[in-house]
């Protein structure tokens, strides 16, 4: 553990930082035109250090300690931080299974939370700042019929890559992904929830995560339902539909 003031613009908020991995012992985050970008199409607050190297996500209480303390307390303060069940540490946690899982994300460098009642933003988490890439909606926008097929057909394999290890990603959509420059996908906000033991509904529920909005439309998520399906049905080898964990 590590005990990080960091300052956020002109503001110091002082966190317990679990797991750290090469973090200097000074470290001043500030917002820049990129982590408006990541605000811009996430519920997260994002920022970036001096040197451009990491990147922090900061997720705020839920609800209001004014407006509803009850609340407030049991789910925010209780559950949140004193728990242990922000929402840095399962995301700390997701990442390190999709990279068992064989997936790309980013280095994470850390998980953290302020037990101080009055930073709101409680939940941070410190990731490598990964340079020239772009969100997986922007490119997928960009891209022809033919682009993006190819594209579907590799976020199919990843996704049936995941689930043979045994996990299903609880938002999938494109904006959940970066794309290098060489093509390559880095998996961003990573919560990933363990597939059904029983293996009849191990299908439905990876399914389920397929919809209509976050895929852009009926046409694209039935490509990857169709996909996925035939890919289930295939499995590479005799342990696939009963993955283990």
């Amino acid at each position: 553990m590590k005990l990080l003031d960091i300052p956020f613009n002109d503001r110091r908020r002082r966190y317990l930082v679990f797991h750290p991995n090469r973090l200097p012992d000074r470290l001043a985050l500030q917002s820049t035109t990129t982590t408006k970008m990541f605000e811009s199409i996430g519920s997260s607050r994002f920022f970036v250090s001096r040197n451009q190297r990491i990147l922090a996500k900061v997720v705020p209480d839920k609800f209001s300690k004014a407006c509803s303390p009850i609340k407030w307390f049991l789910h925010d303060y209780l559950e949140k931080r004193w728990l242990g069940q922000s929402d840095a540490r399962k995301e700390y946690l997701s990442l390190n299974i999709l990279r068992r899982a064989g997936l790309q994300t980013p280095d994470c460098l850390g998980w953290g939370l302020s037990l101080n009642p009055g930073n709101r933003n409680a939940s941070l988490l410190l990731m490598e700042h990964v340079q020239d890439t772009r969100s997986g909606g922007e490119v997928f926008d960009a891209l022809d019929e033919e682009a993006r097929l190819t594209f579907l057909e590799q976020l199919c394999r990843e996704v049936m890559q995941l689930a043979r290890a045994g996990y299903v990603h609880r938002d999938l959509h494109y904006n959940n992904l970066l794309i290098a420059s060489n093509g390559d996908i880095l998996w961003i906000d990573t919560h990933v929830r363990p597939l059904p033991t029983k293996s009849t509904d191990q299908w439905p529920a990876l399914k389920k995560s397929l919809t209509v909005n976050k895929l852009r439309g009926e046409k694209y998520r039935n490509i990857v339902e169709q996909r996925l399906q035939a890919a289930w049905l295939m499995p590479s080898d005799p342990q696939s539909k009963n993955p283990k964990r």
